[in-house]
């Protein structure tokens, strides 16, 4: 099955090209940007009156924080890949021993499993390792050996 980007399912569109011109145009947005945003401080700030209204310093202050605010979104959305790969690497050990520890070991849905049923000793391994008889009362599968129900207590005999 092919997607619309004509790769198959298992695979993600190429988007290398996209990623590249969004670095670069944030990067150049940057180094336009804060030059005009510092010398545009810098002329509202030191500004004596003389010359006229420092009409051009006030529209530089105000129009470089957009240019430097879009540039920063371009690279951004230009990482955003690295930046995603980078947390699930620092989050997914914590995740996993969370699981592990607040289950006990048996995990939660898969994550965080670090002993088998059968050598912690749960329910379902009990069930499954048990090749004795079956209670009458609630229909439990107990140990060969045993002389009374795991499940509800009641007698075996």
């Amino acid at each position: 099955m092919t997607t619309p980007h004509g790769s198959s399912s298992n695979q993600l569109p190429p988007t290398g090209g996209t990623r590249t011109t969004l670095r670069v145009i944030g990067v150049l947005l940057l180094v336009v940007g804060v030059p005009v945003f510092a010398w545009g401080i810098y002329s509202v700030f030191t500004y004596e009156g003389y010359d006229g209204p420092p009409g051009t310093a006030i529209l530089a202050f105000i129009g470089g924080l957009p240019v430097i605010g879009i540039g920063l979104m371009a690279l951004n959305v230009g990482t955003i890949g690295a930046q995603s790969r980078y947390v699930a690497g620092e989050t997914m050990p914590t995740l996993k021993q969370s699981a592990a520890y607040l289950s006990d070991g048996e995990g939660i849905m898969g994550v965080g499993r670090t002993v088998d049923g059968a050598t912690h000793g749960t329910d379902g391994a009990r069930r499954a390792a048990a090749t004795g008889p079956f209670c009458r009362s609630c229909g439990v599968r107990n140990d060969e050996d045993a002389r009374f129900c795991d499940g509800c207590g009641a007698s075996l005999a």
